[in-house]
């Protein structure tokens, strides 16, 4: 008894498993099941994705606002029963979006980036869909974040993310710090550090600080690479603070 029952449970978990493995049985059955997944993802919101299937090759063509979504279209007709090519023909366009639009865009998502701070420093640039990503970061998840959020911007086709991560010191983490208390906590820059995200953004690497961002004023300017020498630890000290309106 016991031996019919196991070989009982046997037959229905592999008949369970050929049916959940079984892949479809024509093309178009595996073109809705590729367009299921599309749908899933999200994909449909941000364009119009056509899909073509034949002999395991999956086509994907049409057009959508993001490189996120044509990324994520990818991905999910890769996992689709049957699949075992994927070709992505899907275009990046965004009508209404220009360069300008696509900076402003990328600014807000940095900026509202929870771990995006002072010791951080990122630069944009946009030309012809390309979204290119420069400066330095303290941690590797903050480039890789970066890089994920910015895929997801309107009009954005490809992202060049040259962020350079910071290496790990305990010297320059504690420089950091004091270069920071120097400067915010000097009375003349309390109109800066009330603010959410101060623009007086401190970089150092291996011993050498660089202070990036906006300052309305060129006396602010001065004031902040004063404040930074007079610490007296670091290396060498690159002032490329920029007034607002130059």
């Amino acid at each position: 008894m016991r031996n019919k029952f196991s070989l009982w449970v046997l037959f229905l978990v592999l008949g369970t498993g050929v049916c959940l493995a079984a892949p479809p049985t024509t093309d178009s059955q595996a073109t809705a099941g590729i367009q299921s997944r599309l749908d899933h993802a999200k994909v449909t919101r941000h364009g119009d994705v056509q899909v073509s299937y034949e002999n395991g090759v999956a086509t994907l063509t049409g057009t959508v606002d993001n490189l996120g979504s044509k990324l994520d279209a990818e991905n999910a007709a890769r996992k689709a029963p049957g699949v075992t090519q994927v070709v992505d023909n899907i275009q990046v366009a965004a009508s209404g979006v220009g360069e300008t639009q696509m900076l402003q865009a990328a600014r807000h998502e940095i900026v509202m980036y929870y771990a995006y701070g002072i010791f951080d420093n990122v630069n944009l640039q946009a030309q012809d869909g390309t979204l290119t990503v420069s400066g330095q970061v303290t941690q590797p998840f903050k480039k890789a974040d970066i890089g994920r959020m910015l895929e997801r911007v309107k009009g954005v086709a490809v992202v060049q993310n040259n962020l350079e991560v910071l290496p790990v010191s305990t010297f320059d983490d504690r420089l950091r710090l004091q270069v920071a208390r120097a400067i915010y906590g000097d009375p003349f820059f309390i109109h800066y550090a009330d603010q959410a995200l101060p623009p007086i953004h401190i970089v150092v690497k291996n011993g050498n600080v660089t202070l990036e961002g906006v300052v309305a004023r060129s006396m602010d300017r001065i004031k902040a690479d004063l404040d930074a020498r007079g610490v007296g630890l670091s290396f060498s000290v690159v002032n490329n603070l920029q007034l607002v309106n130059s």
